[in-house]
């Protein structure tokens, strides 16, 4: 029982660090297919990863050291089918008729080590048939495929690290493991008793992917930034000018030009499947988009630098030019800090437009299709059957 709980609390240790390397491609990939990410659905999905690194402990776990592996002696294969019916009763006094001898043979590796191998893949039944929607032929095939994966591990030493596997290749394991696969596809549809189907849970996606969230404004923005950054780099290397004058071009070209060219698209926008339109969904002209993306970089993003320069110039004046100045900085100032507190007080309430895009009369959009749900489809394939009746 260590070996299981060892296992079982590296996978719990080294998961915050796999779900961190998977969660920016996990949002890049929700967005773009549902246009947002549901608590329930994202719990699934990474209690899914944390169940496969759990697994995948629990067959390499404990590490031998290289010594100890060098010199065993033990049998490196099993492949005789059904040779743990053979085990369980020559290492058992299990007899039918004698009800005594019933628990010490359920207290027996040979017995509970089978039982522990089957219940170990039945949540990957249930995962592959509730989530992924796989139909039996599948559950059956990547469960044995994956019960392969991990033996063949075994009989690899690790990937060669060792000298010899220090875990037997069992025949029997792949049985066991795939059986245990199917016992989860078929006890599923008692977890639609109370869980929502993965229908109504993509139905529940789409219909709040229709909202632009400020979450997924902020990385389609984070997104855009990075691909800036290298359009930057890209124009300094080729224009070598001021990095002002590289600036300009750069939210010119990115953030006003492609937007324009493309009906309302970056590449973050495309990402997160959103879009710049008008308020009344329309296309928005050339000008609109000088207006919105002209405040957003050339005035209220580089604020910060404008109230330095302001300050740096203040020294360098008479009293009352320092007057004025001082009165321009706390003008800025607070323009500044009531647009970072109108955006979070938004983010909170859910609802709002920004300043650039008052001005602009520009909004963003969610350009997410929905598709058809099944009984949308029945419906329509009943339409089409009618039609070729009446013809």
């Amino acid at each position: 029982m260590d070996t299981y709980f060892i296992s079982v609390k590296t996978a719990l240790l080294l998961f915050p660090i796999i779900a961190f390397i998977i969660t920016t491609p996990y949002i890049f990939l929700q967005y773009h297919k549902y246009g947002s990410i549901p608590f329930f659905r994202t719990t699934i999905v990474y209690s899914f990863v944390l169940y496969l690194m759990i697994i995948y402990f629990l067959v390499i776990l404990p590490l031998p050291s290289i010594e100890e592996v060098k010199n065993l002696s033990t049998p490196i294969t099993q492949l005789i089918p059904f040779h743990f019916i053979a085990d369980f009763f020559n290492e058992t006094s299990f007899v039918l008729t004698d009800f005594h001898t019933y628990l010490p043979a359920l207290k027996n590796p040979a017995f509970y080590t089978v039982i522990f191998n089957i219940f170990l893949f039945v949540p990957l039944g249930i995962y592959l048939r509730y989530y992924f929607k796989c139909n039996w032929i599948k559950t059956l095939v990547i469960s044995f495929g994956l019960s392969l994966f991990f033996e063949l591990t075994q009989l690899s030493g690790l990937y060669g690290i060792y000298p010899r596997p220090y875990r037997l290749f069992d025949v029997d394991d792949l049985m066991i493991n795939t059986l245990g696969g199917m016992i989860g596809f078929w006890i599923t549809p008692i977890c639609y008793l109370f869980l929502p189907s993965r229908d109504k849970l993509d139905e529940l996606s789409y219909e709040r992917g229709k909202r632009v969230s400020y979450f997924r404004r902020l990385v389609a923005f984070f997104i855009d930034c990075f691909v800036m950054l290298i359009l930057n780099m890209i124009i300094s290397y080729l224009i070598p000018t001021s990095y002002r004058i590289n600036y300009i071009i750069t939210i010119v070209l990115y953030e006003i030009l492609l937007p324009w060219l493309t009906k309302g698209r970056t590449i973050g926008k495309f990402i997160v499947q959103i879009k710049v339109t008008t308020e009344s969904g329309t296309t928005p002209k050339f000008y609109q988009y000088c207006i919105r993306y002209g405040m957003l970089y050339f005035l209220i993003l580089p604020a910060p630098f404008y109230l330095m320069w302001l300050f740096g110039m203040c020294s360098t004046l008479v009293w009352y030019l320092q007057l004025v100045c001082l009165v321009l900085i706390i003008y800025l100032g607070i323009l500044y800090l009531k647009f970072f507190f109108g955006f979070f007080l938004n983010w909170i309430r859910k609802k709002g437009i920004l300043p650039y895009e008052k001005y602009s009369k520009t909004i963003l959009s969610s350009s997410i299709k929905l598709p058809l749900m099944e009984n949308e489809k029945q419906e329509i394939e009943e339409e089409k059957q009618d039609l070729k009746k009446t013809a």
